[in-house]
C-alpha cells in the first residue's frame, strides 16, 4: 500500500522545508551547506568552531545515506520523485524513531536544537515562536500550536518529546500531533 495524498503532502513538506534549501527541486550538497549558514543565522552565531566543524561531518554523513538510499540514477542529485519513492519503501516497514534512516536520525537533535536556541533543553513559547517566525511556518496560532505540542503544558517539549513529534510527522497516515512542527494544529 502506498502513501495517502496527506503523507505525501508532509513529506513535501519536510523535502521543501528540511532539505531543498536554495528551492530548485532537488536536494543536493550544496543544500547542506547552506543548511549550516542558515543554521548559524537562525542561533545568532552561538555556534563554537568545534560545533560548526561536528555539524558539518555530520551532515556530510547525512548527505552520503541519503544519496546512498534515494540517489536512484546515481547523478548525485536527489529529486522529488526519489525522495518520495525512498519514504514510501521506508513508511511501509518503519515502526519508530529506530526505524528511521541513520540520515534521518541524526538530523533530529540538529533540528531540535535549532529551535532550543537558549540550549536549555527545552523549547519555550517564545523560542517556537521565533521558529515559526525565522523559518516562515504559516502558523496562524502559535500559542494553540505549542499548546498541542505540551499536550496542555503537561509535557516539556524536550528533544524526546521532538523525536516523537518528528517520526509522526514523517508517518502518520492522518492529521496529529506531528503536524505541529509545520506550524499546524492536528
Amino acid at each position: 500500500m502506498g502513501l495517502n495524498d496527506f503523507q505525501k503532502q508532509k513529506i513535501k513538506f519536510t523535502f521543501d522545508f528540511f532539505l531543498d534549501m536554495n528551492h530548485d527541486g532537488s536536494i543536493q550538497w550544496n543544500d547542506f551547506e547552506d543548511m549550516m549558514t542558515r543554521y548559524k543565522e537562525v542561533n545568532k552565531g552561538s555556534l563554537s568552531d568545534a560545533d560548526y566543524k561536528s555539524m558539518q561531518a555530520s551532515l556530510e554523513d547525512e548527505w552520503r545515506d541519503l544519496k546512498g538510499r534515494a540517489d536512484i540514477n546515481k547523478d548525485d542529485v536527489v529529486s522529488w520523485e526519489e525522495y518520495l519513492a525512498m519514504w514510501e519503501k521506508t513508511i511501509a516497514t518503519c515502526k519508530s524513531v529506530a526505524d528511521l534512516p541513520a540520515w534521518c536520525q541524526s538530523r533530529i537533535p540538529f533540528l531540535f536544537k535549532g529551535m532550543d536556541v537558549s540550549g536549555d533543553g527545552i523549547v519555550d513559547l517564545e523560542e517556537f515562536q521565533n521558529y515559526c517566525k525565522n523559518f516562515q511556518l504559516q502558523c496562524a496560532d502559535v500559542p494553540a500550536v505549542y499548546n498541542v505540542i505540551t499536550d496542555g503544558g503537561k509535557v516539556n517539549f524536550d528533544l524526546a518529546r521532538y523525536k516523537e513529534l518528528y517520526y509522526r510527522l514523517l508517518t502518520s497516515p492522518s492529521a496529529d500531533a506531528g503536524n505541529t512542527l509545520m506550524g499546524q494544529k492536528p
